[in-house]
């Protein structure tokens, strides 16, 4: 699809992946809706963009709840029009062991990461099949392809991210519309420090990658139509290989995992 003049919507705009896609979406001469949770963080977001700033608006949503979702979507389509491009990033992460999170937490993950992207896909349908064109962007994660001890609930999100898209993809692509999927490793966001510092042990950086990097993979979904980007690209045939190499993977990460543990906050007891 052709950037220019389309309207493309970007969740987890505020910081990160998604503020730097809204900043090539807008080079590329979108009308760019910014979704986040916070209304000054947003805002803030949308002044740095400067002279392109005044290709974007902000719209503060929760895209956990439906209800919030389906209200910024309407108020995007009366402000820009129909969106034909949609970027679902809105996400949360947690480098925590499973028994250390609490249901809440659990709860939370999922609404952002999978409940929203489900939403904001839902939400926009009816409009791309009315055009009958669109394009669906969801960020992934490896940890949605292959095991990521220390990130179970995390990797449960975005694994049914990756399903989301495939899945979704086989079903819209005879009406005009295309969803595709970016999987990077980690990512220097401030997600990420935040993750560390909670965590009290850095998560590995070996294959750390720049936002401005998945915003490229991003444009490249929505321009040459791609399915599944997997980042850094030198991993793509591990991800591929993954259901051939399973036990072998599996038996790895067993013997790796304890050394990957973080490390309890101060004053928290380990949970049985």
């Amino acid at each position: 699809m052709k950037i220019s003049g389309q309207v493309a919507v970007v969740t987890g705009a505020s910081s990160g992946i998604g503020a730097v896609v809204c900043r090539e979406l807008a080079k590329k001469d979108a009308r760019v809706a910014m979704i986040a949770r916070k209304p000054e963080a947003l805002e803030q977001a949308r002044k740095a963009l400067g002279d392109l700033a005044r290709r974007c608006k902000v719209f503060p949503c929760d895209v956990g709840n439906w209800n919030a979702v389906q209200g910024a979507m309407k108020k995007v389509a009366r402000s820009l029009g129909e969106p034909s491009i949609l970027v679902n990033n809105a996400g949360i992460a947690a480098y925590s062991e499973f028994a250390a999170m609490s249901p809440a937490e659990m709860e939370r993950m999922v609404r952002t990461n999978l409940l929203g992207a489900l939403f904001c896909a839902r939400a926009v349908l009816p409009g791309m099949r009315a055009a009958r064109r669109g394009v669906i962007v969801n960020t992934g994660s490896i940890a949605g392809l292959i095991p990521v001890p220390h990130m179970s609930v995390y990797a449960a999100t975005k694994w049914g991210v990756t399903g989301l898209s495939e899945s979704l993809n086989a079903e819209l692509s005879h009406e005009g519309i295309h969803v595709g999927v970016v999987c990077p490793f980690v990512v220097e966001t401030p997600l990420v420090t935040r993750e560390e510092a909670r965590g009290g042990r850095s998560i590995p950086h070996v294959f750390t990658l720049k936002p401005e990097t998945i915003a490229r993979a991003v444009i490249d979904v929505i321009t040459k139509e791609r399915d599944l980007i997997v980042l850094p690209r030198s991993l793509g045939p591990v991800a591929a290989a993954q259901m051939s190499t399973g036990p072998i993977l599996r038996w790895a990460l067993r013997r790796t995992a304890a050394l990957l543990r973080p490390r309890p906050p101060a004053g928290r007891k380990k949970g049985r």
